[in-house]
């Protein structure tokens, strides 16, 4: 049985969603990453309670599969599995078949010498994982189209680690095929298995830049734009001392920088009574004549963030990139920078004929190239966020987005989204995917998933976003098919109980064949 975890079973249990996870972020350049890409140990067994300990903490197996992959297509016996609307078993929720094949991947990792801190990344893993370090549990995560992060600092990071050296470990992360949370992955696709995308190290400064925020405006009426950067500061376990600071700098499509950097003293005082809103920064830039981002002229700004110390040293620094844009619905119509733009979009899966669920970057840009090619403006993700890489390549190439979460609960289609069981892994999943794909200007509208019927968990999942990203229309179309937002006249919701927006559109302007 898996240690620490195994009689817990938290792949049988709707309302574990993680163990152990790192907070979620946008991805920052300048982090330094290990990646860990290649060939791993494995072995696999029909459940998770057949998994002996010794698969953890024993010798590793002979046996290899190359990562990122699918272990259905690397000749493992167990085979990947196409269904549509029904799930591939025959239980109800949260219920799992008697053979739920799981795998143990295992392999050596060396962490370099010093007193950063470490975690281990994982971008993708189906359908949920477990952790291990030298025999140890980690950490527990779930959502297969999302990145996983855990930190092990304190675990590598032993009394002769500033060895020159640095120190050897055994990891090990077991995947389970089929758990509780499968039945709102049951999107009409191929079932595969295994951790299709990458894994790596992530190591950072015991005080660090842990998140990026970039909040834009575009106004066309006089071509000005807002940028609002929000740094938020993850300290060291000791707290935060007073006097750091944040240092911004904004760098424009052509490679000069918009003005002086900005300085912001972080909040240190965590016992300030109604007052502390977190180790977080907000650096306010107007630009004056702005470059807007639009797929005709993709123009992205550079933010560089310096993380500086009372002494005046850099701690960190990190970057990212934003556009800046306006998304409304006005007058029946959807406007970018206060034009309507012309929505000639696919559906796209991750998937490709030799390597399932592994896709690599030059996959994703072949096709975003003959999309182009074709005359297609926009991508809905379906039916889950793809790698973050996707969205760095639709931002440079002008593609528009519908980023899709996470959710698909089509076989229990109009049950699932009233089940409370089910309740925190519809929040999480559309809270993680907008936390980490704001800063993308490709991203126009945030989808709440399809095919999930329409219940209070989606409710729940469109207040959080709304009160975190309400620069963005929202989009489900369940909320239309099995909701009360029905028009005797056939008029239909883009985004339903939108305030500031005219909130229908007809059908006689589009074409109702859209939709999947």
């Amino acid at each position: 049985m898996l240690p620490a975890i195994g009689t817990i079973a938290p792949w049988a249990d709707p309302t574990i969603t993680a163990i152990g996870r790192h907070r979620m972020h946008v991805p920052l350049g300048g982090t330094e990453s290990i990646s860990l890409d290649g060939q791993w140990s494995f072995e696999r067994w029909d459940h998770p309670g057949l998994v002996p300990e010794s698969a953890i903490n024993g010798p590793a197996p002979t046996t290899t599969v190359s990562v990122p992959g699918n272990w259905t297509l690397q000749d493992t016996v167990d085979l990947p599995h196409y269904t549509n609307v029904v799930m591939p078993f025959a239980e109800v929720p949260p219920h799992l078949p008697v053979i739920s094949a799981t795998a143990v991947y295992r392999r050596s990792i060396s962490v370099p010498a010093g007193d950063d801190r470490v975690f281990v990344r994982i971008e993708g893993a189906e359908s949920v994982h477990a952790v291990y370090l030298d025999g140890a549990f980690v950490g527990y995560g779930t959502d297969s189209r999302l990145p996983s992060e855990y930190e092990i600092t304190e675990r590598v990071r032993s009394d002769d680690s500033t060895n020159s050296a640095g120190s050897e470990h055994d990891l090990a992360i077991v995947v389970v095929r089929y758990s509780a949370q499968s039945y709102l992955e049951d999107q009409d696709q191929w079932w595969m298995a295994g951790l299709h995308r990458s894994v790596s190290l992530e190591i950072r400064p015991r005080t660090h830049v842990h998140d990026v925020v970039c909040e834009v405006d575009y106004d066309p009426t006089d071509a000005s734009g807002r940028l609002d950067v929000i740094c938020e500061v993850e300290p060291d376990t000791g707290g935060l001392p007073r006097d750091w600071t944040t240092r911004v700098r904004i760098i424009d499509p052509t490679g000069a920088p918009i003005a002086e950097p900005t300085l912001q003293r972080v909040p240190h005082r965590t016992h300030a009574t109604n007052r502390f809103d977190g180790h977080r920064t907000r650096h306010r830039h107007r630009i004056e004549i702005a470059r807007p981002w639009s797929a005709e002229a993709p123009d992205l700004y550079r933010v560089e963030v310096d993380l500086i110390d009372a002494d005046g040293e850099v701690v960190d620094s990190v970057h990212t990139r934003c556009g800046l844009r306006r998304v409304e619905i006005r007058d029946r119509r959807l406007l970018i920078n206060d034009r309507p733009v012309w929505i000639f979009g696919v559906n796209r899966h991750d998937h490709h004929p030799d390597r399932g669920k592994a896709v690599t970057e030059e996959d994703m840009r072949a096709d975003l190239v003959a999309m182009r090619a074709h005359n297609i403006t926009a991508v809905r993700t379906a039916h889950y966020p793809n790698h973050h890489r996707f969205y760095d390549l639709c931002d440079e190439l002008g593609m528009y987005v519908i980023d899709e979460a996470n959710v698909e609960g089509h076989a229990f289609n109009t049950s699932i989204c009233h089940d409370e069981r089910y309740r925190s892994s519809f929040v999480e999943r559309g809270a993680r995917m907008v936390q980490r794909d704001r800063n993308h200007p490709c991203v126009i509208v945030w989808s709440l998933g399809n095919e999930t019927g329409y219940g209070a968990n989606h409710d729940a999942m469109a207040g959080w976003i709304r009160r975190v990203d309400p620069s963005r229309p929202l989009h489900y179309e369940g909320a239309v098919f099995h909701g009360d937002h029905h028009d005797p006249d056939g008029v239909l919701p883009l985004d339903v109980g939108r305030a500031n927006a005219d909130p229908v559109f007809d059908p006689a302007d589009a074409n109702p064949n859209w939709i999947d």
